[in-house]
């Protein structure tokens, strides 16, 4: 009887909910299934499952997806090893600690259009291109572009989380370690890290789907007859500039479910077991 009350509660927002999300999923759907451009509006046949084959079968989605996913991990790994020497340095400051956790948001608070072009300048004429003199090497200067801005932008929401782990991180038994004599890696290791081991899972997966759908800075940064693109950038260029609306949204749907196989996979990676 108390979860039927319950249901009844929740029944309006489920409602909304699938109704904000199915809605747009199943007119993308419904659209994969046929060829409609918006230069020729008049001339839509059904396809079926065509725009998919095309899709599954072209090299260049394929390279536009490991472009995705190359960007993802260099992101991700950057930031989960800033985020936590962040996490530990701001750990130590009680005075300034208010300031400090809104200081480190600024960064995600910015409109990721204005970190791509800053970092975007930065790497093609700026700074990070005479340090590493990435004038002269294709397309690394786009690469290193996105992959700086996204880390730059989120590493702040990665130190957040990182800081709540630490928090759960017992000092009885951090003092423990100290007493048997235990080194700092080993009370790194031993101690630290296993308890913080739900925080790196969240922060490695939010971050690994949100890096892996950016689509600011590579559709900023890009160059004209660039070979490799990521898979947002050439979903938006087939449907905003090829104007092919039925593939478009095919890519998009396929995009979907493999960012949902990468969901799960990395919920699976990142499981953390109780230790009792």
């Amino acid at each position: 009887m108390t979860s039927i009350r319950g249901w009844r509660w929740l029944a309006p927002a489920v409602a909304v909910l699938l109704l904000i999300t199915g809605w747009p999923i199943g007119r993308a759907v419904w659209l994969s299934l046929s060829t409609y451009s918006l230069t020729n509006s008049g001339d839509r046949t059904f396809v079926g499952v065509d725009n998919y084959a095309d899709i599954l079968t072209n090299r260049t989605w394929w390279l536009a997806v490991v472009a995705s996913l190359i960007i993802v991990v260099l992101v991700v790994a950057a930031q989960l090893a800033l985020g936590f020497a962040f996490a530990v340095a701001l750990r130590r400051m009680t005075v300034l600690w208010p300031v400090t956790r809104v200081l480190v948001l600024l960064p995600f608070a910015l409109l990721a259009v204005v970190t791509a072009v800053v970092w975007r300048d930065a790497a093609s004429t700026g700074f990070i291109a005479q340090w590493f003199r990435l004038n002269d090497v294709g397309q690394l200067d786009s690469f290193a572009a996105v992959s700086i801005g996204e880390v730059w932008r989120g590493t702040g929401v990665v130190v957040v989380i990182l800081l709540a782990g630490l928090s759960q991180v017992s000092g009885s038994l951090y003092r423990a370690a100290v007493a048997d004599g235990a080194t700092g890696w080993q009370r790194t290791r031993l101690v630290v890290l296993p308890v913080m081991g739900p925080a790196f899972a969240v922060a490695a997966a939010y971050r690994s789907l949100d890096a892996f759908r950016a689509l600011e800075g590579p559709l900023l940064v890009d160059q004209p007859g660039a070979s490799v693109r990521t898979a947002p950038q050439l979903i938006w260029d087939t449907t905003f500039s090829s104007f092919e609306i039925g593939l478009g949204a095919a890519m998009s749907i396929v995009f979907l479910l493999i960012a949902g196989l990468f969901g799960v996979l990395l919920v699976q990676l990142f499981r953390v077991r109780r230790v009792v």
